[in-house]
């Protein structure tokens, strides 16, 4: 099957970050060619006055977690997690494939092409990641035994997933902790040596708020970075969400270690974290960060152009400098730069000849995006354009959607279904 994509303004992501006009050649679910591509192909998109760009890549988030959107707004992350706690205990494995679906669609629909995700029964969200043909990283989460609503050991809970998820074309399996409230010294190395022995990633929360780090600290005497990797657990397998409350001394130690970050500016501000995570300096020190949602419960959409616009401007008006953060380090954050917090700078995150073909066309043509300078092009995505300007996605060469419309899954049905749980859970 072969798509073509013509005569759009690509927005390339390449070590060079060119713009470019023309055509982008989709063969057997990589790109073949870019530029003046002659010929024609089973498929083609019109592309003109709309921009190409690589698939959005979001590095953090739980996303059968649409169910409990608007459930626990205006609330700080202690009040947030036992409203999700609770919920927990309530939800079936439908409700988990039903609202895992409903925040795949939500991203195709605006231009993420792969998603992190950290939650229980994560062979439900892989179904939902199937159905909707999105790429998801899926990390089983991991708590201590006393502390959960899962049947089972956690631990063994992932590993058996990780065992029976290897290899599939769209899904990655992960290993996930919960954060270090919930888990122990022997827990965290449990996972440790799961994703060791399985070769696969690992994800966690990490020093996201203030009394996070206060309470780890006053029980071990050591913060929380410090902590782990007093450990061991710290390495370049790890992605760690959030790291808002950390001091440069624990960034020095993350980019020492190889762990990579994502940063969740929403849902850290909707939660009155306090601080601004020092993205600046974990640049300058070296390590992969990326761009994360997180929850819809603490999110509320899982839009990631709300979120770049969002992180450039917190940044900037943190420091008090409009030169911070500019905007393309910010599209570099959703895309080329979280494909290296995954390890898949390779394969996804850019658009040049040989990597897969999971690509976003926006159109230019809304009131709110008139006019557009190509030379300011990625700054145009970040500030004035929209999730809703999406009219085509790709996801490994397959249109995923189309004129602005889900392909093969009936989105009136899965809302539908969405409502009918939502409404049994808390109507």
């Amino acid at each position: 099957m072969s798509l073509l994509l013509r005569n759009g303004w690509i927005v390339t992501q390449n070590p060079r970050r060119e713009i470019l006009r023309g055509d982008i050649l989709v063969e057997d679910g990589k790109i073949a060619g870019i530029g003046g591509v002659k010929g024609g192909a089973d498929e083609e998109i019109d592309c003109s006055d709309c921009a190409i760009l690589p698939g959005l890549i979001n590095v953090h988030g739980h996303v059968a977690n649409t169910l409990l959107r608007g459930r626990a707004d205006d609330v700080p992350l202690e009040k947030m997690l036992e409203v999700t706690f609770a919920a927990d205990g309530k939800l079936t494995r439908r409700d988990v494939q039903v609202g895992a679906l409903l925040g795949c669609l939500e991203m195709l629909k605006s231009g993420t092409t792969s998603f992190v995700d950290l939650f229980y029964w994560e062979d439900e969200v892989a179904r939902a990641v199937r159905e909707a043909g999105i790429r998801g990283f899926l990390a089983w989460a991991v708590l201590d035994p006393d502390k959960t609503t899962q049947r089972g050991v956690p631990v063994k809970n992932a590993e058996q997933f990780v065992e029976k998820t290897k290899g599939h074309r769209l899904v990655s399996p992960m290993v996930g902790l919960q954060g270090v409230y919930a888990c122990s010294e022997e827990t965290y190395l449990a996972a440790k040596d799961v994703a060791d022995r399985e070769d696969v990633g690992l994800h966690t929360h990490l020093s996201e708020t203030r009394t996070e780090v206060y309470e780890h600290e006053k029980g071990t005497g050591l913060r929380p970075v410090e902590w782990l990797d007093k450990i061991g657990f710290l390495g370049p397998r790890l992605s760690a969400a959030h790291c808002v409350w950390v001091t440069m001394n624990e960034v020095r130690t993350l980019a020492a270690r190889g762990v990579s970050v994502a940063h969740c500016p929403v849902s850290n501000m909707k939660l009155a974290s306090g601080g601004v995570a020092p993205v600046p300096e974990m640049l300058d020190a070296g390590l992969a960060v990326g761009l994360g949602t997180d929850s819809p419960i603490s999110n509320n959409g899982l839009d990631m152009f709300s979120d770049m616009k969002v992180c450039a401007l917190l940044h900037k008006a943190n420091r008090w400098e409009a030169a911070t953060m500019p905007a393309q380090k910010v599209l570099d954050l959703a895309t080329i730069d979280a494909a290296k917090v995954l390890g898949r700078e390779r394969e996804i995150g850019s658009i040049e000849v040989g990597k897969r073909a999971d690509l976003a066309v926006a159109d230019l043509r809304h009131p709110h995006a008139t006019p557009f300078y190509p030379a300011n092009l990625s700054s145009h995505l970040v500030y004035a354009c929209r999730g809703s300007d999406i009219r085509a996605t790709i996801v490994d060469g397959v249109k995923r959607v189309g004129e602005g419309h889900l392909v093969g899954v009936d989105e009136a049905e899965v809302l539908a279904r969405a409502r009918e749980i939502a409404g049994e859970l808390f109507g």
